[in-house]
């Protein structure tokens, strides 16, 4: 009996202590909600103030209607496929707007000036200089006011950009305030103008691919169906980052983390597992001149009956996330992906490319419980206005 109500009062703790955590969060988006801030926003902002790891800039001028605080606003969000209420989708402790405007101020540094163009499908930036300069209303650096901005000839688009606003895209903000001119880039047409989605700067080891590739993430559709991933979503995980380079990663990492079996030692089973073939000799990369060692990995599957040879030139590879290589020895080619997958019983780990959530998993951690309850009451009382953009 005093069993039982030590039990009766161990479950009702529980329940307690669930209910105080399921209100508490309730209650914080009710009152922030009334504020005109989500309880989302106000997660990220914390975020932004230096719990993320990223150091803020005066220059991150903030947006409205931005419920997780990124620096995107909920309909840009969605015109650009990125989750609104996600502030760091692929987590790596940067919000998504700032890390996107970063990105697009190192594409537009890039690209020629409209005098130097030679191809006339090349996408290009003009200026119309003028003599005066424009004072950024943060840190009081001048550019030239005249107007300027980007022109892609083979889609007929044209996006104006001051240069006050590639000042404030440098540190992370589509909005700019400058003497002269003031207000916010239109984020979708830029991106399209640009050609670019992802924040990622992409990485020349990621090489081009043989085949067709519908959705372009580097995935060949003929490896996506083999593997059972969505060919015509180049990001069917939105974690902003292109399932190709992805994979990649994620397999080289599960590749490092296997134990190594060593022929002549004990007898020790593992169902996955690799040897070691590696030798007294050197491989470059022809990407970036890297040494690496000419061997290779046998990554064997004993449960399956599966094994595949994989070079460390194709770990180097990956580990930039390409499934495509290029070396001295190796030569060039291209891991057999579908098998690779195969073996290592992809997706390993929750979030792996490939996981499937279940119904009621809001927050995506591989598990049901009182958590998502605390998503759900955040995500209800996100707004309460049916037009809100």
């Amino acid at each position: 009996m005093r069993r039982l109500r030590r039990a009766q009062q161990r479950q009702a703790k529980k329940r307690k202590k669930f209910k105080q955590r399921a209100v508490a969060a309730g209650t914080a988006a009710v009152i922030t909600l009334g504020a005109g801030v989500s309880l989302n926003k106000a997660l990220a902002g914390f975020q932004q103030s230096g719990a993320s790891g990223h150091t803020p800039d005066r220059h991150e001028l903030p947006v409205s209607q931005d419920a997780d605080a990124d620096l995107l606003a909920n309909y840009e969000e969605f015109a650009i496929g990125y989750r609104p209420f996600k502030a760091d989708q692929n987590r790596n402790e940067i919000p998504d707007g700032i890390e996107l405007a970063k990105r697009c101020a190192v594409v537009i540094e890039r690209l020629p000036w409209e005098e130097d163009v030679a191809d006339p499908n090349q996408t290009y930036r003009w200026l119309t200089p003028t003599f005066g300069l424009e004072t950024c209303d943060i840190c009081g650096a001048t550019v030239n006011m005249g107007p300027a901005g980007i022109v892609n000839p083979r889609l007929g688009l044209q996006v104006d950009c001051p240069l006050i606003a590639m000042h404030y895209m440098e540190h992370g903000s589509f909005s700019y305030a400058g003497d002269e001119h003031n207000g916010r880039l239109d984020v979708a047409a830029l991106l399209r103008a640009l050609e670019i989605r992802y924040p990622c700067d992409p990485n020349e080891h990621q090489l081009p691919i043989d085949g067709n590739d519908l959705d372009g993430d580097l995935l060949t559709d003929s490896e996506e169906l083999a593997a059972g991933y969505n060919l015509y979503d180049a990001d069917q995980d939105n974690d902003i980052t292109p399932d190709g380079i992805e994979l990649a990663t994620q397999c080289v990492e599960v590749i490092d983390a296997l134990p190594i079996r060593d022929p002549n030692g004990p007898d020790i089973t593992y169902s996955l597992y690799k040897e070691n073939f590696l030798q007294r000799g050197l491989e470059y990369c022809e990407v970036c001149g890297q040494t690496v060692n000419m061997g290779y990995w046998q990554v064997i599957n004993s449960k399956l009956g599966l094994s595949i040879e994989v070079p460390v030139i194709v770990c180097h590879y990956m580990e930039h996330g390409s499934l495509s290589y290029s070396g001295d020895l190796h030569g060039k080619g291209r891991i057999d992906v579908p098998l690779l997958v195969k073996i290592l019983e992809m997706p390993r780990r929750c979030g792996d490319l490939g996981t499937i959530y279940l119904p009621g998993d809001l927050n995506e951690d591989c598990q049901v419980n009182s958590d998502d309850f605390v998503e759900l009451i955040e995500r209800w009382l996100e707004s309460t206005d049916p037009n809100e953009g």
